[in-house]
């Protein structure tokens, strides 16, 4: 379902960003050009250099990226839903499709926040814009509306209808993946740990649907209410990092520390957690004199409370670890078992006293040598696309004071484009090729029976 979901998104961005590159308003990428600075005597933004839309040098731009940093990296390591795909997976896929998942999500907001994104400003003051003949309110560009608006001013009902299907395709896929990690996470890490460890496969099931329910009404329920009590896209981004970040460290060190404890682990993710409430909360009243939705809203409190949440765990399981350290043996991890019923195993196999069979798992393994060969490989394309992306890129244009002129937001622009296609080839169809010789013999089974 996600490749299908994953392919069908990415087809409609590549047709929509090119659909407003040649809307006869716009014209050409250059036309977009002069849209957008047209449209900069109704758009300054305090920050930005020379309050220009067209320059990397600002303020709350660098503000933002670090919230967007820390956040992101949160809630990649702290979802469950990420690394469950990678633990179905076989160990020498994850590595590479990791790597090329991350250099090819990048063109997404890239390529669409360019041409959508200065589409919207360009456009708004024209006739064809849906609010015409006034501007887009905050309220609205919080709520992420530039973009069906865009996509109706460009395309019509075609756009809006694009629009809604890449939304309805994102939502679902996520959705999915979010209901399978809170579905394991109320099995197998809580009900069969904590409240029946000798569960067999029939309450483990039950339990699942259990955990799809509960996460389905809890999930609308906090939607209906953030709507209710005015809580938008733009609140839920930038205070995301602050709940996300703190088992961040913790569980880093769970990997790479053998001395960490498990109260440190446990412990330090919930002290921390509390420190970047607490600076979140007690910065936005510093600043506003209240707390509020507005307030808590606000980039610097935000940005604040997502650093001390990401770093405080640092502080606390170090300490704490460190009043009586553990001495974890690293191989328990490669005593990989299953539980299974006892009727689907042997019946001459030893049988424990709770019923079960305990059955060696199955599960594909490595050595050692291709193990830490994948992992440089990992460490290094993680660091070169850190540098990239973070650093060596944004960071210089940053510091440079420049807007750009037309030649330059043409080839910036082209090349988000091609990287854009380079994603669509890379997603969409690299996977059938790299998987030809299993399809081959799926199919000739298929024929055959």
């Amino acid at each position: 379902m996600d490749y299908i979901h994953t392919l069908i998104i990415l087809i409609l961005r590549c047709w929509l960003t090119i659909k407003v590159i040649t809307f006869e308003a716009v014209g050409s990428i250059g036309g977009l050009y002069d849209l957008v600075v047209a449209a900069e005597g109704q758009h300054y933004v305090d920050g930005n250099y020379k309050g220009s839309l067209l320059t990397m040098t600002s303020q709350q731009g660098i503000f933002f990226a670090i919230i967007l940093l820390v956040s992101n990296a949160g809630a990649v390591i702290m979802d469950t839903g990420y690394f469950l795909k990678a633990f179905a997976a076989a160990p020498s896929a994850v590595v590479p499709g990791y790597v090329l998942g991350g250099i090819s999500y990048f063109s997404i907001p890239w390529c669409l926040g360019t041409v959508v994104g200065m589409a919207a400003l360009g456009l708004e003051s024209l006739p064809v814009f849906p609010t015409y003949p006034r501007l887009m309110t905050s309220t609205e560009v919080t709520n992420g509306l530039a973009l069906p608006y865009v996509a109706v001013a460009v395309a019509g009902k075609g756009g809006a209808v694009a629009v809604l299907l890449m939304t309805f395709m994102a939502v679902t896929s996520t959705l999915s993946a979010q209901i399978l990690a809170v579905s394991s996470i109320l099995t197998f890490d809580i009900y069969r740990v904590y409240v029946n460890q000798s569960a067999g496969n029939k309450q483990i099931i039950r339990w699942g649907h259990i955990g799809v329910v509960s996460f389905g009404v809890v999930s609308a329920g906090f939607t209906a209410m953030f709507h209710y009590i005015g809580v938008d896209m733009g609140w839920t981004l930038y205070m995301l990092g602050v709940a996300a970040c703190p088992g961040v460290i913790p569980t880093i060190f769970t990997i790479i520390w053998r001395k960490q404890t498990r109260i440190a682990a446990v412990s330090s993710a919930f002290l921390g957690m509390a420190t970047g409430f607490g600076v979140w909360l007690g910065s936005a009243y510093a600043f506003s004199g209240e707390v509020s939705i507005a307030s808590t809203g606000g980039t610097l409190p935000c940005m604040y409370g997502t650093v001390a949440s990401l770093f405080s765990p640092l502080l606390y399981s170090a300490v704490i670890s460190l009043i009586r350290p553990d001495n974890y043996d690293w191989n328990d991890f490669k005593q990989e078992k299953l539980a299974v019923d006892s009727g689907t195993v042997d019946a001459n196999a030893s049988a424990l006293s709770d019923g079960k069979h305990v059955i060696e798992s199955t599960l594909q393994t490595t050595d050692d040598s291709s193990q830490r060969r994948r992992t440089r490989y990992a460490l290094w394309w993680a660091i070169a696309t850190f540098l990239g992306h973070w650093v060596l890129w944004p960071l210089p244009m940053y510091a440079a004071n420049y807007v750009f002129s037309k030649e330059f937001f043409t080839a910036w622009t082209v090349v988000s484009l091609m990287w854009l296609w380079w994603t669509l080839l890379m997603t969409g169809f690299y996977p059938i090729w790299d998987g030809r010789h299993q399809i081959r013999a799926v199919m000739t089974n298929l024929l055959r029976s």
